[in-house]
């Protein structure tokens, strides 16, 4: 059985195990981007992908710029899994919506198991590297081949009509956030990370510590911005690990 219908947001294949993985993509991924990771788990946790509008089987629908419409959005189909244990993975852009689904959650009184995020720094923080998103087209796609998308620049123009739109909107959604104060998450936060990642630096990734009252631990890969894609079976390990052990 695959979800799909009712839950519109939300795709996964199977019966909903005893823990759900909600995983969240990066800008302009999709839940494509997570299609193998149902068999790097076990039985007992099953990842459920997160497809926003504007992509993929859902590219008739216009993409979100706002995170808070994000939220508001996937929060009742996150709610309608049921009463098992949730937890949250999210990498770049889908790092920060995991991390204000988890304090919605908190505030229904459904907190997540464990939040995962990748690629991103603490939320409190202030960019150090100036936005992109509304750059003109030569200079967006210079400015993504610099984070690591190395075909931008050579993307013929059908890719650059279907892509630079929802990868916009998808970055004005991550670059246009402002953190409010609010109660620190009670659940464990883990943070992986690149090496060599051009826009998260070390101190960024360990400021997530202030994000929680839980435990709190961080895993270092090598690799630019898009680790997470060359070491997806040791992050999966790893947040196997820490759910298992929870």
């Amino acid at each position: 059985m695959t979800g799909v219908a009712s839950l519109p947001w939300l795709r996964w294949t199977g019966t909903p195990a005893d823990t759900r993985l909600i995983c969240l993509p990066h800008a302009g991924a999709g839940a494509a981007s997570f299609a193998r990771w149902p068999e790097l788990f076990p039985p007992g946790i099953a990842p459920v992908r997160v497809q926003l509008p504007g992509r993929e089987d859902a590219a008739g629908r216009p993409p979100l710029r706002r995170l808070a419409d994000a939220v508001a959005g996937l929060l009742p189909q996150v709610l309608a899994l049921g009463e098992g244990p949730l937890a949250l993975y999210g990498h770049s852009m889908g790092a920060l919506l995991a991390f204000e689904l988890a304090r919605a959650l908190d505030d229904v009184g459904h907190p997540p198991a464990h939040l995962f995020v990748s690629g991103r720094r603490a939320p409190h923080l202030p960019a150090r590297k100036a936005p992109i998103h509304r750059l003109p087209d030569d200079e967006f796609a210079v400015a993504l081949t610099d984070l690591g998308m190395a075909t931008a620049t050579q993307a013929g123009p059908a890719f650059r009509r279907y892509a630079f739109p929802l990868i916009k909107a998808d970055l004005a959604l991550s670059e246009e956030y402002d953190h409010v104060t609010h109660p620190r998450l009670r659940c464990p936060i883990t943070v992986f990370a690149g090496t060599e990642d051009p826009i998260v630096d070390a101190d960024q990734v360990t400021a997530w510590r202030a994000m929680t009252v839980g435990p709190f631990a961080t895993h270092a890969f090598g690799g630019g911005h898009f680790f997470h894609q060359q070491h997806r079976a040791a992050i999966a390990a790893r947040i196997t690990e820490a759910l298992e052990r929870a």
